[in-house]
């Protein structure tokens, strides 16, 4: 009795899959954040942008693109956006060997700067928050 060969599939069917995946991930990325406002950052229509990911009249995804869509997704700063980013890392990775790790903790000095910024962005009240904190360190 011979041994059974085991089955291979062609990369281009592999990639194709896992494509596949990584688009699905990326459209619950741009649904999150808004066709408009994405369409608007990558400087293209939004039927342009909804051609492309749903490949529609030969219109394809730029790599660039996904990139875009991280930043965005980092601006955010929220735990669907970091769940979003993730799950278009995890598909862009899924055939690697490689593992991603979790994102690095803040030093005190980089939390503080990100706190005073997410203060300075809620106005006049966070404006005012960031003088009150300031006269008490003099």
């Amino acid at each position: 009795m011979s041994p059974q060969l085991s089955l291979v599939y062609r990369p281009g069917m592999v990639g194709g899959e896992q494509w596949l995946l990584e688009l699905e991930a990326i459209r619950a990325a741009v649904n999150y954040l808004g066709l408009k406002e994405v369409a608007f950052e990558l400087d293209v229509s939004g039927s342009a942008l909804s051609d492309a990911l749903n490949a529609r009249d030969r219109k394809r995804w730029a790599g660039e693109w996904t990139h875009v869509i991280h930043a965005m997704l980092v601006a955010k700063r929220d735990d669907l956006a970091d769940d979003l980013s993730k799950g278009i890392v995890d598909a862009q990775i899924g055939l690697s060997h490689y593992e991603p790790s979790e994102r690095r903790k803040l030093t005190p000095a980089e939390l503080a700067i990100e706190l005073e910024r997410e203060l300075r962005d809620m106005g006049e009240a966070g404006k005012k928050a960031i003088a009150r904190v300031m006269r008490r360190t003099r």
